[in-house]
């Protein structure tokens, strides 16, 4: 019994020890405080983790693209291209035609297999040039620009009529390069304008502490919307 006495005697003290030590007068000033809603505390931009998104965009504002430059250095790495790649597709296509002298003239396949060729070396001129501009163009959206260019004008090579397969050789050599960069520049504005929309609609929320003039902590979030 007295046992019992004694813990319940220690119990209470050491419960009520903290309780008594935490108050503290309170004064006028104090009180209408307490009612004071805490301080809204604003987040740094080095507190909210970048996305990669995010990072894209600055690595692009630092370096953006230049049209311009791309369009003058574009002709240049597409026109090797294409020069190397209706090189290749023209032995290609003799190969394939099975033809004994070279070129094989008026052949529907040498003529398709010298577009392939074209097609490919443009693209991968002008695409080349403008990832290292820092431009955001889709490799398949360039080579189906210089497809589109590039097929009509050397089908015309396998016609008979000496001015048709001119014309042909004409339009060969600026169509691939002419729709390598149709398809470039509008891949890579889609692909702009679907990075900004992602980054318009993203939300970032991060933990934000906080004391009241009483001194007391408060925790919260906040973040960028």
């Amino acid at each position: 019994m007295q046992l019992r006495c004694v813990v319940g005697v220690l119990a209470v003290v050491l419960v009520g020890l903290p309780a008594w030590g935490q108050h503290l007068p309170e004064s006028p000033g104090d009180r209408d405080s307490a009612s004071l809603s805490p301080p809204l505390v604003s987040v740094p931009d080095a507190a909210v983790p970048e996305s990669s998104a995010q990072a894209r965009s600055a690595s692009l504002a630092a370096h953006p693209y230049r049209r311009g430059t791309h369009l003058s250095l574009g002709i240049l790495l597409g026109g090797a291209g294409l020069v190397s790649g209706a090189m290749v597709g023209l032995v290609a296509g003799n190969w394939l035609a099975g033809c004994a002298g070279f070129p094989c003239w008026n052949s529907v396949g040498l003529a398709f297999s010298l577009g392939v060729g074209s097609s490919l070396g443009a693209a991968s001129g002008v695409y080349l040039s403008g990832r290292w501009l820092q431009g955001e163009g889709s490799f398949g959206y360039t080579l189906l620009g210089a497809a589109i260019g590039a097929m009509p004008s050397s089908l015309l090579l396998s016609s008979n009529s000496p001015g048709v397969a001119t014309i042909g050789v004409l339009n060969l050599v600026v169509t691939p390069i002419l729709g390598s960069f149709v398809g470039y520049r509008l891949s890579h504005s889609s692909t702009v304008r679907a990075r900004e929309r992602r980054l318009s609609q993203q939300v970032v929320v991060v933990p934000s502490f906080a004391r009241t003039r009483e001194g007391s902590l408060v925790g919260g979030l906040a973040g960028r919307f």
